[in-house]
């Protein structure tokens, strides 16, 4: 697959933005509803382990179809077809801004009252997968989006398993999940809602401390999990609550009957813990964005409805340090412009008839997004009108 490529008549593909072992993640645009969307393409040979691949993309496209969630990803069409002879997979999901939250641990330990509140958004969707029926087997860093705005959405339920044995996709002898952050009882084969508790608990963790519970090849993790108690947190974390060790702790139990009963009461004692050390976030509005667009003399008169596209930017992290001006200038990354593009959105805008050179347009909540609930701002556009 490249750039440009067009996926059963459909998607047009713009740009990697994954990888894995299933093959590759695309931002790629839907022409029918002129939307952007993220496509997990699934190429293949035809064996019986590329059936399985195929057999589990299918699991998540109903799985995570049925799913009505702000944090759990909205998934929008599936498919197979052929390119170039060959056959492959296809899953259209909705494109998240934001960044995984394995990326964002790259450079270490989070906020205490950022990493409960991660946490809770994880807790959040679990408790609607599991109210679903649904255990997802797979919580890990890699599988958790981060969005701008702090928000945190669950991604990935191709191995999730529900109470209909016919939608399992396991091998048997096959460790079906990520040992860094599997249950002592997934790992023998055996889940329940409780698992998934268990490695949000090594996600919390991580988060917290900038280390996983545990380390090591996959044998050594497995032995781990099994028999041995990871570092205390607050060793790690003086600053960390004690409420918040045991809390963890709790997560982390051998035993699943000693873990919290359910991922509601996980968000419950999360948000009990943030409130009491970090005081209750209020709901604040995102900000104003103001930007310009060129219309015609004749949209101007008669009204028009305008694509704009709005850019929004980061500074670049490559030249954050440099004091040097020439070396700044020569940044590859960022092309001397000291900046990156962070996400990017193509709205309609009605200009109304009449409208004069110059004149502002005030669209309601298309400005910058809102914190803990709150109202997303306005975006203002100053209307150029050309001859």
């Amino acid at each position: 697959m490249q750039a440009g490529n067009v996926l059963d008549g459909r998607y047009r593909l713009i740009e990697p933005i994954g990888a894995g072992g299933f093959g590759q993640v695309w931002q790629a645009h839907d022409p029918r509803v002129d939307r952007l969307v993220a496509v997990k393409v699934l190429t293949g040979d035809g064996s019986a382990d590329h059936d399985r691949q195929v057999a589990r993309f299918a699991r998540e496209a109903a799985v995570a179809g049925g799913l009505n969630h702000p944090r759990i990803v909205t998934v929008h069409d599936f498919g197979s077809a052929m390119h170039h002879g060959r056959p492959y997979a296809y899953l259209v999901m909705q494109l998240l801004p934001g960044k995984s939250l394995s990326t964002v641990l790259e450079a270490g330990r989070l906020p205490l009252s950022k990493a409960l509140y991660t946490a809770s958004c994880v807790a959040d969707a679990l408790d609607a997968a599991h109210e679903a029926g649904l255990t997802h087997r797979d919580i890990k860093p890699s599988n958790i989006m981060v969005r701008d705005s702090g928000e945190a959405t669950v991604v990935d339920f191709g191995i999730t398993k529900g109470s209909d044995a016919r939608h399992d996709v396991t091998t048997t002898g096959v460790l079906i999940g990520t040992p860094a952050y599997m249950a002592p009882e997934a790992l023998a084969g055996t889940f329940d809602h409780r698992s998934d508790l268990y490695s949000l608990g090594c996600v919390l963790y991580e988060m917290v401390t900038g280390r996983r519970p545990f380390t090591g090849t996959s044998w050594h993790l497995v032995n781990q999990h099994i028999k041995e108690q990871p570092a205390p947190l607050r060793t790690l974390r003086p600053d960390a609550p004690v409420e918040l060790e045991r809390f963890v702790d709790r997560l982390l139990a051998k035993d699943p009957a000693q873990r919290p009963a359910s991922a509601g009461k996980v968000w419950d004692v999360l948000k009990e813990i943030n409130d009491r050390h970090f005081g209750a976030a209020p709901p604040s509005r995102g900000k104003d964005v103001a930007t310009e667009v060129l219309v015609t003399q004749a949209e101007a008169t008669n009204g028009a409805v305008i694509p704009l596209r709005i850019t929004a930017h980061n500074a670049c992290p490559a030249c954050a340090t440099r004091t040097d001006e020439k070396a700044a200038q020569s940044c590859t990354t960022c092309k001397g412009e000291g900046r990156i593009v962070r996400e990017q959105h193509t709205y309609k805008v009605r200009i109304p008839a009449g409208i004069k050179d110059s004149q502002k347009v005030r669209i309601r909540e298309l400005g910058g997004p809102g914190k803990h609930g709150g109202a997303p701002g306005d975006l203002y556009v100053t209307v150029h009108v050309t001859d």
